[in-house]
């Protein structure tokens, strides 16, 4: 299903009625505009619990890293049509109002879906909080989203990312549009339900799916979960040792079911101070506190599944390696109202032995096939939108246009910028000249569709694609 599109512009014979340098080259941009699938979807939908999980109440078991309240049914509305196009949506920079992100952005499959950064790149300002990872998201601690555990409903938890203006930005009116003219979006949506009506529900759901799709069940951790871990190394089971002694109260793999509660009440409101991470208190992230001043300084407890891949850490990732994470809660907890109940005051003073093995069990939790494995990984190959060769920070908005869109870029010394914006059947539709650093361009002599815009500044040239309603 691979396809390539070429947009060539040749500009050896064009002739302009104000005096400017001529041009005799080609902008010549290769783009996989199409993703790349199998002909049969990968498997989504056959996903099972390893059986050390299903089996973690028996009380023959002890896993250290219990599995406690796993949801045997969290993988159950998952299909491999849904999940695929889920994977093309997340993948996808048409959603962003900008095309400039993808949900792929800030969470990147070789960090398991995290990012290496303390906070992620907004398009107009650095973002609040650490990107979480999101691997075994659909099944683990579920009931909190978000650092600040603000929402318990995973597509809820998918829309506000995409909707946001400083992530993803988009504007589900305009991505329906996007979405329904590509060659490809109309029978991947067809296919995972069955019609090709694009709709804010549809794109949640399908991320959803392939999002809970993420598991990473074949950790050193669990191969030897299954056989009382012999393979461990003395290092390893006595860091597991510690782990469960000091840890598993507050990181379990499942729910935090501590008693037979009823499944709808919220574990923040029964146990609120299992979320104390011992930080100084924060004054620009009070956390769950930022909606409800009962829980402040309170963050969700993430899966601990893959840490080794996630740095940094906590949520404004001040901690750069599991290292300095361990010795926090080792040496460095400052108390607040929350500590005393399962975080002892100042910390758990492990000695170094004890650090270094507890570094080393957290390291037998990663899953090094989730990084390669093809189900999750870019089905586009290259850039989705046309590169920007040289000429820095060009961006369109709105885009797609409705009256009038304007064309940003730098342009410090006021140089001879000039456009060509070419129809999707490569017709020149408009050339014009200015010294600023903008252009508004107006729809009234654009018919709805796709346009090619070619930006040249001097010796520097770069394109984008516009979508006018």
């Amino acid at each position: 299903m691979k396809r390539f599109f070429i947009l060539a512009v040749v500009f050896s014979t064009l002739a302009f009625t104000i005096s400017r340098p001529t041009i005799s080259n080609f902008i010549f941009t290769t783009v996989n505009d199409v993703p790349d699938l199998p002909d049969t979807p990968y498997d989504y939908s056959g996903i099972t619990f390893p059986d050390h999980l299903l089996n973690a109440q028996d009380d023959t078991i002890d896993l250290g890293y219990e599995g406690g309240g796993i949801d045997s049914l969290s993988f159950a509305d998952i299909t491999d049509n849904g999940a695929t196009l889920g994977r093309v949506l997340f993948y996808d920079k048409k959603l962003s109002s900008l095309e400039t992100m993808s949900c792929a952005t800030c969470h990147n499959q070789a960090m398991s879906f995290a990012e290496n950064k303390a906070v992620s790149d907004g398009l107009t300002a650095p973002t609040l909080r650490n990107s979480m990872h999101l691997n075994d998201i659909a099944w683990t601690n579920k009931e909190h989203f978000f650092w600040d555990m603000s929402e318990s409903d995973l597509r809820t938890m998918i829309r506000l990312p995409l909707t946001d203006e400083n992530e993803i930005g988009a504007d589900m009116d305009d991505i329906a549009q996007k979405l329904g003219e590509t060659s490809y979006y109309p029978q991947l949506f067809t296919n995972a339900f069955g019609d090709p009506a694009v709709t804010e529900d549809r794109i949640a759901e399908a991320l959803v799916q392939f999002i809970s799709s993420m598991t990473t069940f074949n950790s050193k951790f669990d191969q030897e979960a299954a056989n009382n871990f012999a393979g461990f190394t003395t290092q390893e089971q006595l860091g597991l040792d510690l782990f469960a002694a000091n840890c598993n109260t507050c990181h379990s793999q499942g729910g935090h079911n501590f008693f037979d509660f009823p499944i709808d009440i919220p574990t923040l409101e029964i146990f609120p101070f299992i979320f104390n991470n011992g930080l100084p208190e924060d004054p620009e992230d009070a956390g769950a506190g930022t909606w409800e001043p009962g829980f402040s300084n309170l963050f969700k407890i993430p899966t601990l599944r893959n840490i080794d891949l996630t740095a940094p850490y906590m949520h404004d990732g001040r901690f750069e390696s599991l290292e300095e994470v361990v010795n926090h809660y080792s040496d460095e907890v400052i108390d607040n109202e929350w500590t005393g109940e399962f975080i002892p005051s100042g910390g758990f003073a492990f000695t170094d032995t004890e650090k270094e093995a507890m570094v080393a069990f957290l390291e037998t939790l990663t899953d090094e096939s989730f990084l390669t494995e093809p189900r999750w990984s870019d089905p586009f190959g290259l850039e989705t939108n046309i590169e920007n060769f040289s000429i820095a920070n060009l961006i369109i908005r709105p885009n797609p246009m409705r009256d009038v869109a304007v064309i940003e870029y730098d342009n410090p010394n006021q140089e001879l910028v000039t456009f060509h914006v070419f129809s999707a059947d490569g017709k020149l539709v408009l050339n014009e000249n200015t010294r600023s650093d903008r252009y508004t361009l107006d729809k009234g002599i654009f018919q709805a569709g796709t346009y090619f815009i070619a930006v040249l500044m001097d010796d520097k040239k770069s394109t984008a694609k516009l979508m006018v309603q």
